[in-house]
């Protein structure tokens, strides 16, 4: 647990989740490129997928060595050029699978999976976003001198046993979650700009994939039955 607790709890969990959503992406990418839809990509992105492949596990051992050796604010910059990556992947996914509806019937089932892929990547990327842009972030002890980027409700009232309450990287997901769900916020409100607009790209995300992909996808599963 000291091992753990000198490299950074939070740290650990952003890690193994870029390694989910690395995950997540690889299937949509293999899909896409080499799977049951690549005959229905116009696009040269199946050429990509190697290379698409090859930087996400580069920056995987590139994070996971990092935390090993206890470089926090160095993972801290990392983390956020593998999270634009991941995002810039996120929106090339959504592009792709756009473009793959023209000729959807034969592979609606395929793509309504990748639909699903999709849909959780955007989740957790952004819930790494918003644990990067709200302090206290990587330092995991509270900042009175810095802005907060969330005003959760443990931080606007004065309730019982949260007076050094501090959020944690579950608080974020929870936030994901429920962007990508409910198109909007629900229990932290965003404060500051950065925050508004990546809560507006997230939500942008989630309903061009809830109801262009995935609504596409089932309508053509129901028309082809």
């Amino acid at each position: 647990m000291r091992f753990l607790r000198a490299r950074g709890t939070s740290l650990a969990v952003v890690v193994l989740v870029m390694f989910l959503v690395t995950a997540l992406q690889a299937g949509i990418s293999y899909s896409v490129g080499e799977g049951p839809l690549s005959k229905l990509e116009p696009s040269a992105f199946g050429v990509l997928v190697p290379a698409f492949f090859a930087l996400r596990f580069g920056l995987l051992l590139f994070l996971a060595l990092l935390w090993l050796l206890g470089r926090k604010r160095a993972l801290f910059r990392t983390i956020i050029v593998a999270n634009a990556y991941f995002t810039l992947a996120l929106l090339l996914d959504v592009i792709s699978l756009l473009q793959v509806l023209g000729g959807l019937r034969q592979a609606a089932a395929s793509l309504l999976i990748d639909a699903a892929l999709m849909s959780v990547s955007n989740m957790f990327i952004f819930s790494i976003w918003y644990w990067i842009v709200d302090p206290p972030g990587v330092e995991e002890d509270p900042q009175q001198d810095e802005p907060w980027a969330f005003l959760f409700p443990q931080r606007g009232s004065t309730l019982p046993h949260y007076a050094s309450w501090s959020p944690q990287y579950a608080d974020y997901l929870f936030i994901g979650f429920t962007t990508n769900f409910a198109f909007s916020p629900t229990d932290a409100l965003p404060l500051t700009r950065t925050a508004k607009m990546l809560m507006l790209l997230q939500s942008a995300i989630s309903v061009v994939i809830v109801t262009g992909i995935a609504g596409g996808a089932i309508n053509a599963l129901v028309g082809s039955a």
